[in-house]
């Protein structure tokens, strides 16, 4: 009975990291390309320029605290 307990516990583990790895890298080039799409789709849908660059960031820097990671200078 006692390696049945251990096998669960790696269990938790293993399903503890799939959560972890879901999420792609995050590079900066990849959020400056994010930061342009979600601009320009505000934008279309009727944004001022400057409300369009806020609400961008504000996708971006979600992306980055999903991912625990921080945020650029630019941000």
């Amino acid at each position: 009975m006692k390696g049945a307990g251990k096998e669960q516990i790696a269990n938790e583990i293993d399903k503890k990291k799939e959560k972890e790895k879901r999420y792609k890298d995050f590079t900066e080039e990849r959020a400056k390309k994010l930061l342009e799409e979600v601009m320009l789709q505000y934008i279309r849908s009727g944004s001022t320029d400057l409300e369009a660059v806020e609400k961008a960031k504000a996708v971006v820097r979600k992306q980055c605290a999903i991912r625990k990671i921080q945020y650029w200078h630019w941000l």
